[in-house]
């Protein structure tokens, strides 16, 4: 493939090749590897769930902050990781891991094109948006839909680490279209975010559901056993681009497929609500789920 970019400087790469060369790296912690194997044994137990988050102290105060946060507005102390697994009940306890976890995996990767609270703040929006859009088109699996929407943009951190001056020049190529920012990377680099994301999913071994949310992004009518979540994820990816280029909310809504409003149910309307209650709320789970300092947003 040929481009008349002179910021292009190497051969390009495919996705898996980016992320295979860069695992090394953004392994997720021992501790949430453990999680999974106990999740997926016949045998296990909410015991053994909280016994394992227990083993790594940083991923259980991180949990122990969730739990006690607005986040969720428990009405009283949740000082245990295994009373945290039993009021949160163990899938939550799950997404909640893999999210810090991956906070955790990137944590000292250089990163010179992006401020990374300013990152995370971010992903932590585009969570919140798939949240809330999923409470409103009447889905139950919010917290899921929550850690895949923070997650939806963490191949932009292996570009951007790998690659800054072809990120930089695709971001300032590509105006205020997500579409044409994927096509820009594609071009200078090989591969784009979506795709690097969709093989860390599958590197990392995570849940099929995580896997389809990347595959089937731009076109959720492809999806046919989680169709209506990745519509969700879809439009929260959108909101959320077209937030941070200061797009107008009916600039935002022109470039959402179709597909993705038929699939939901929803409309601009009920996009306008969820996008007015993030705010405040957003703030403090960003705070209490990766312990940055909200000054510094």
């Amino acid at each position: 493939m040929s481009t008349d970019s002179s910021a292009q400087t190497h051969a390009l790469f495919s996705s898996e090749q980016l992320v295979q060369d860069s695992l090394t790296l953004i392994s997720l912690p021992a501790a949430y590897t453990r999680l999974q194997e106990v999740m997926t044994s016949e045998d296990s137990s909410m015991k053994d769930v909280a016994d394992v988050v227990s083993l790594d102290p940083a991923l259980a105060a991180r949990l122990l902050r969730i739990a006690n946060s607005a986040y969720y507005g428990l009405p009283s102390q949740v000082d245990t990781i295994s009373r945290a697994v039993n009021i949160l009940g163990i899938q939550q306890i799950h997404d909640l891991a893999l999210a810090t976890s991956v906070a955790q995996a990137f944590d000292g990767v250089p990163n010179e094109l992006m401020d990374m609270s300013t990152f995370w703040y971010r992903s932590v929006m585009c969570g919140f948006l798939a949240r809330e859009l999923a409470k409103a088109a009447g889905l139950r699996a919010m917290e899921s839909l929550f850690v895949r929407g923070l997650l939806l943009d963490i191949g932009h951190l292996v570009l951007y680490s790998r690659f800054p001056q072809e990120s930089r020049q695709a971001l300032a190529e590509s105006g205020d279209d997500l579409l044409a920012l994927f096509a820009k990377e594609r071009q200078l680099i090989g591969c784009d975010a979506n795709e690097v994301g969709l093989e860390l999913m599958k590197s990392w071994k995570l849940p099929q559901s995580f896997v389809d949310s990347f595959a089937y992004l731009q076109r959720p009518e492809n999806c046919d056993d989680i169709g209506k979540e990745v519509a969700i994820l879809h439009i929260a990816a959108w909101i959320t681009h077209g937030l941070n280029t200061d797009l107008l909310l009916e600039q935002m809504i022109e470039k959402i497929a179709d597909s993705a409003w038929e699939l939901t149910g929803l409309g601009q309307r009920d996009v306008e609500k969820v996008t007015d209650t993030v705010s405040g709320e957003m703030i403090e789970a960003m705070y209490s789920i990766f312990a940055i300092d909200d000054s510094a947003i």
